[in-house]
């Protein structure tokens, strides 16, 4: 037997939640009423009521307001009196103006009344009413063109009722709260579905790409669910690719890197040779000198390059023991000062009076205070200055180096930190060697390493670089 399709609407969450609402809207009415049902007894009121014979009395007087005007004479109005008052048990009186009886019922004795007291009496009975207590309507009727009050009486009877409170504050709080718990109810599955999506979004963005998200529906929800698996996996593959041909870069600039050196090496040791040689004089000892230069700068980069390619790889270690940072500084500066001379720039530091401990692989962070020192150095203002200052606040060794340089563009500030940039060589001071264009991508790296950060801040033509690592003991 062929099953038969849903249609594709029936699938649609907005289909599902409207479903949902009416279903928690239904059912909370259905509750509701129920509710209403058992907690009745909870809810009655007794009351003592006298309505009963008002009721009466005020019938009877508009009926016999309606039928006295059409009788011929006094034969058929004695009856008709006798008659209803028997049968409704009421006294009925027809009084003129100054309150004399002209035509009563039976159970009337007196031939006089006072309308007023009558009229004062009803309200203190409409007000005050107790059981056993005369109640009185009057009303003023024209029988046989003469002018005459019509009043009927009778004893108020009590009566024992009850009625249901149903205050609607209270009732509508109870189908309000109905109704959230089942459209929660309703909703619940969902929900859940959209907060496990939600959580493994979360994973997927912090780069566990392997993250798969169950697909438990076939809504919108459904196909947004296999769309972010197929965009993780997508990710994952082009990641793994780009890894091995990164890899696969990497090995190759190392290996490049270790055929080169043997022979550079070779290389510079002949040209050291050729300019101490006695022999080598005139043009041809500044043409050696060049070349000894060249290959010199030719050595770095490669040296350079073989640093950063080891640093970024998996497979690098760090040396970490304990070193006060304080006095690596302060050798760092010596060493540095003789070369910030020379090209007429001045030292200025501001280290703590106080080791520093931190535990770092000392070698790894020598370089990339030199790297930074040796770029501030080269892209100084001639005559300047290059201020270091050193602050330790727990959890944070803070280090500065900073330089007023010519002007670079917010694009330029942006790739400072990128691998082989070179910012303007106009710059540069062209007494000093070019660079590779790795020292602060190296910086960086190093400093990374030993979980880290290092970044530029430039105020005008005033840079400051930051390096920032933590003051922990292991």
């Amino acid at each position: 037997m062929t099953r038969l399709k849903r249609p594709d609407w029936i699938k649609s969450l907005q289909v599902k939640l409207m479903l949902a609402f009416g279903a928690a809207l239904v059912l909370t009415t259905i509750l509701s009423l129920l509710f209403d049902y058992v907690t009745r007894e909870s809810r009655k009121v007794y009351f003592t009521s006298f309505e009963t014979s008002k009721q009466n009395v005020k019938q009877l007087l508009s009926d016999m307001e309606r039928q006295i005007p059409v009788l011929s004479g006094p034969e058929g109005i004695d009856p008709l009196l006798k008659r209803e008052s028997e049968a409704s048990r009421l006294r009925i009186l027809l009084s003129d103006m100054q309150g004399t009886i002209v035509y009563h019922s039976p159970s009337v004795t007196e031939d006089k009344i006072d309308l007023y007291q009558i009229i004062y009496e009803q309200r203190e009975t409409e007000n005050q009413p107790e059981p056993g207590k005369m109640y009185t309507a009057i009303t003023p009727i024209q029988y046989q063109g003469q002018k005459l009050f019509l009043v009927v009486s009778g004893p108020l009877f009590a009566e024992q009722g009850y009625i249901y409170e149903n205050p609607r504050l209270y009732s509508s709080l109870v189908f309000l709260l109905l109704f959230l718990l089942l459209f929660y109810w309703f909703t619940f599955s969902k929900m859940k579905e959209i907060r496990t999506m939600s959580r493994g979004v979360q994973q997927i963005a912090e780069g566990k790409l392997s993250i798969r998200l169950p697909v438990k529906s076939k809504d919108e929800l459904g196909t947004l669910t296999a769309s972010i698996n197929e965009m993780a996996g997508q990710l994952e593959e082009m990641i793994a690719k780009e890894r091995l041909t990164e890899q696969a870069k990497s090995e190759l600039i190392t290996n490049i890197s270790h055929d080169l050196r043997t022979p550079l090496t070779s290389i510079i040791g002949y040209l050291t040779v050729l300019i101490e040689h006695p022999e080598t004089g005139g043009a041809l000892k500044n043409y050696v000198h060049s070349a000894l230069n060249k290959s010199n700068q030719l050595k770095k980069l490669i040296d350079d390059l073989f640093e950063y390619t080891r640093l970024t790889s998996d497979q690098v270690t760090l040396d970490k023991s304990r070193v006060d940072l304080v006095g690596m500084l302060h050798q760092i500066i010596m060493e540095f000062l003789p070369l910030a001379e020379q090209h007429q720039v001045r030292v200025n530091s501001t280290l703590p009076d106080r080791k520093v401990e931190v535990v770092i692989d000392a070698d790894k962070v020598v370089r990339a205070v030199d790297n930074l020192l040796t770029n501030a150095l080269k892209f100084s203002v001639k005559p300047g200055s290059i201020d270091i200052v050193l602050n330790a606040e727990h959890p944070w060794a803070v280090l500065s180096i900073a330089n007023n340089g010519l002007a670079i563009t917010p694009e330029q500030e942006k790739r400072l930190f990128d691998r082989f940039y070179k910012a303007d060589e106009s710059r540069n001071d062209h007494r000093m060697p070019h660079g590779s264009g790795l020292g602060l991508s190296i910086a960086q790296s190093i400093v990374q390493l030993h979980e880290g950060d290092i970044w530029l801040r430039r105020t005008g033509s005033y840079y400051e670089f930051f390096i920032r690592i933590p003051l922990r003991i292991y």
